[in-house]
């Protein structure tokens, strides 16, 4: 059964109000409740009921939390707890009290207005830290443990009303333990933000995500969408061919400086690309060095308390008071989107963009071999003439 009946309860936290939903997930503003009258608010992540086997948790939940649970940074959302309670598996995660990425722009277009290019590279200079972060993770042994990421767009950047910037959902992210996995060849991720192999399903490494942010750069410049296409086979074959118009070309204000940042973060090779997320953060943090009137938190801070939120959807009640989130502009957002309408699409409830969700990669289906198959009745139908008019 999809959803609650709110207010309730999930083990314990309280279930508050629903803050997105997708294909397999549902995210939940929740509180937890302590002695002595402690109370915090949390974000708990649900899979739907169907999803686990045997009263575990699905692999996939389990193997996000056990990842997220081992990242502390400033850039990243903190995970604290994985748990079943009432048939129900879910995670417990830091609760991000402002907006996510997307939602900002969405907002930005319905006013007229575009984001501070300054902003725009803050923002991606911050989750470029967290992603390096990530990256640079080791294992007990010593070893990188490999993690991608392969899911960084907007939705997954979520953006503080105290001026903070965090990545979120390691859900689908890749490591060195999961690199043979059998959905290795399986392409996972937004479409619109995939990096050229990973559209293609080929081998990944970090520099996937450093491509994907350098897309992300883009649209928070320009405000646009960086593909459109009618369907998932064109949108595909877009991402493959890595063609990125400078953001200038697009929004005149955006200086050189970043036309050659994202140049070269969304480089088709990986090699051409900037070798580490810490490298592409060092760059966006030197031309806002250039900006010596820029303050990203502060500036932050003011872009999200000036953007106007909607009329409440939960309606007068005790959850009429509760203090600003995340999906304050969500019920205006999913209007301004457009969706490719393949049948593989997963969409949030909220968000409506697309997930691929174990889509088969075109590029791995298999060729009918049909000649092979004529050359042997070819042969037979000549032996069996033969034998006809000959006989042994």
């Amino acid at each position: 059964m999809r959803g609650f009946a709110l207010p309730t309860t999930l083990g314990p936290y309280e279930i508050l109000r629903r803050l997105a939903a997708g294909g397999m997930a549902e995210v939940y503003l929740a509180k937890a409740r302590g002695d002595a009258g402690f109370e915090k608010l949390v974000a708990i992540k649900r899979v739907y009921a169907g999803h686990g086997r045997s009263g575990q948790p699905p692999a996939s939940l389990s193997e996000e939390a056990k990842l997220s649970v081992s990242l502390c940074h400033p850039n990243i959302v903190q995970t604290f707890d994985l748990g079943r309670a009432e048939g129900a598996e879910f995670i417990v995660m830091e609760h991000v009290e402002g907006y996510d990425a997307q939602q900002v722009l969405d907002a930005l277009r319905l006013t007229g207005t575009e984001l501070p290019v300054d902003l725009g590279a803050y923002v991606v200079a911050e989750v470029c830290r967290g992603l390096d972060y990530a990256h640079s993770r080791v294992d007990a042994a010593g070893r990188r443990a490999g993690i991608v990421h392969r899911d960084v767009s907007p939705q997954n950047v979520l953006l503080s009303f105290g001026g903070e910037v965090k990545i979120t959902d390691f859900g689908i992210a890749k490591t060195r333990a999961r690199g043979s996995d059998p959905e290795s060849k399986v392409i996972k991720g937004k479409y619109f933000y995939m990096s050229p192999e990973q559209a293609s399903a080929k081998p990944l490494d970090h520099r996937s995500d450093v491509f994907s942010a350098g897309v992300v750069l883009w649209e928070l410049l320009t405000g646009r969408r960086l593909h459109e296409a009618p369907d998932v086979r064109t949108l595909l074959r877009a991402v493959r061919r890595a063609e990125v118009p400078p953001p200038s070309s697009v929004r005149s204000s955006v200086p050189s400086a970043l036309d050659r940042i994202v140049a070269r973060a969304t480089a088709q090779s990986p090699s051409g690309r900037y070798p580490s997320a810490t490298a592409m953060a060092d760059d966006l943090d030197a031309f806002l060095a250039s900006r010596p009137d820029f303050h990203g938190v502060r500036g932050l801070r003011t872009l999200l308390a000036s953007l106007p939120a909607p009329p409440a959807s939960d309606g007068p009640g005790p959850l009429f008071d509760l203090p600003r989130t995340r999906d304050r502009v969500a019920t205006v957002s999913r209007a301004a989107r457009v969706t490719p309408p393949e049948p593989p699409l997963r969409h949030g409830l909220e968000e409506g963009e697309p997930t691929v969700l174990g889509w088969q990669s075109p590029s791995f289906a298999r060729p009918l071999r049909v000649w092979p198959w004529t050359l042997s009745c070819g042969v037979l139908a000549v032996g069996a003439a033969a034998w006809a008019l000959y006989g042994p």
